[in-house]
């Protein structure tokens, strides 16, 4: 294998484009953004949330799914569509809500999870990726007492693992975090992650790209595949031009994010994938003194704290509605409403940059990664709203299984259903 062409330039597929140019391939990125990290990666949560893995389709989510139909102002909310694909995916979440589900998904994330550390951080030790990947620890925050001893079940368990988390009480959360002495809310106790770490997605997406030395094909849009003999000879695409053009590659990685389950569709490939919309706003530090320094999750509020520089990013909200890119103005006040009573005083509120972007999920939040049944043809996708966690781990270990190589942790839950 000489020549691969990587469809999407996200921070999985750019990569995936250097996972595959460090074992000596050439590599085609293509993108129909004008630059690498224009999709999900451009504004996310910015955390790297090794230890918190724990899939979206849980017994809790189950009973809780009613009221997503009913309130579009839940941190989760679901607008049923018509398209068989979409209650295909809802069956199948339903199906995957069940406790021993959820502990089988959560045990390969975290394995998944790991190893995506492991290889981010030699990644950065070997090439000058000049990105900033601050290991500043994560803070969950709870405002219910009663959801203590399952936590505490929950930080036991994952143990095990190899995850390393403490329960606080509420003035030992604000020891570890003092600018949570000024929120307006009451903190029953947390969680400290110490391993937890920060970065800005779509500067690593550059990045990874431009590490991977790859021939970038931006602002070109992907037409569909040529197919000859049962497998994938090359890639049909227009530039923003109009030109038309063929891509030939030895293989061909979709790492296109929500739109990858109607570019195989033609081939007879269906992907249980579905775009869940998350929202952001960026805000920035007018004091200090007042501002996280640790990555916070509040738990309650479903929505995450991540210091980059002089910019707090907060994150959150799961929209299952479609390919619907607009901005509710609700979920904006919601998200300011909750930063300023949490951190009053901390922020300059007047230009908040909203941001929406749609993560590819799976019913079960297990991505797919690996072979298809159409020769030639590779997947990197579906990883819902750990495609920063996991990143690295799932483009290392699709470099490995595209040559045939044995792996360090089971593949096989991460493989595309015939």
């Amino acid at each position: 294998m000489k020549h691969v062409c990587v469809v999407g330039a996200g921070v999985i597929g750019s990569a995936t484009a250097l996972a595959l140019a460090r074992e000596g391939i050439e590599v085609t990125l293509v993108d129909a953004a004008d630059r690498p990290g224009q999709g999900a990666s451009r504004a996310n949560g910015a955390q790297l949330s090794y230890s918190y893995v724990e899939p979206l389709a849980t017994p809790a989510a189950l009973r809780a799914l009613p009221g997503w139909l009913l309130s579009r102002d839940s941190p989760l909310s679901w607008q049923p569509r018509w398209q068989a694909s979409h209650w295909r995916w809802l069956a199948a979440f339903i199906g995957a809500c069940s406790q021993a589900r959820v502990q089988q998904t959560t045990e390969v994330l975290l394995r998944l999870s790991f190893l995506s550390r492991d290889v981010l951080a030699r990644w950065q030790h070997e090439h000058p990726l000049g990105v900033q990947v601050r290991q500043a620890g994560k803070l969950v925050i709870h405002r219910d007492p009663a959801k203590r001893d399952a936590a505490q079940r929950q930080v036991d368990w994952q143990a095990r693992f190899g995850c390393r988390q403490l329960l606080l009480d509420a003035d030992a959360c604000r020891q570890r975090e003092p600018a949570l002495a000024h929120d307006r809310a009451p903190i029953a106790f947390g969680i400290w992650t110490p391993d937890e770490a920060v970065t800005d997605a779509q500067q690593l997406s550059r990045a990874l790209a431009e590490a991977s030395r790859a021939r970038w094909r931006m602002d070109t849009r992907v037409a569909g595949f040529v197919q000859r003999d049962g497998r994938v000879q090359a890639l049909r695409c227009v530039s923003a031009g109009g030109a038309e053009r063929e891509i030939e590659a030895d293989a061909f990685v979709v790492a296109a994010g929500p739109g990858a389950a109607a570019l195989l569709q033609p081939l007879g490939i269906q992907l249980p994938i579905e775009p869940i919309k998350g929202y952001s706003i960026s805000l920035q530090v007018a004091n200090a003194a007042r501002a996280p320094q640790v990555s916070v999750t509040d738990a309650a509020r479903k929505l995450v704290y991540a210091r980059l520089g002089e910019q707090v990013r907060i994150a959150g909200f799961a929209e299952l509605r479609g390919a619907d890119l607009r901005i509710d103005p609700r979920r904006i006040a919601a998200m300011l409403q909750a930063a300023t009573d949490t951190f009053p005083g901390a922020f300059q509120t007047g230009d908040p940059q909203p941001w929406a972007g749609l993560r590819p999920a799976t019913p079960g939040s297990r991505p797919l990664i690996g072979p298809t049944r159409v020769g030639g043809l590779w997947l990197n996708t579906g990883h819902g709203a750990l495609g920063l966690t996991l990143a690295c781990g799932s483009a290392w270990l699709l470099a490995q299984l595209m040559q045939g190589r044995s792996v360090p942790i089971d593949a096989s839950p991460f493989k595309l259903a015939s």
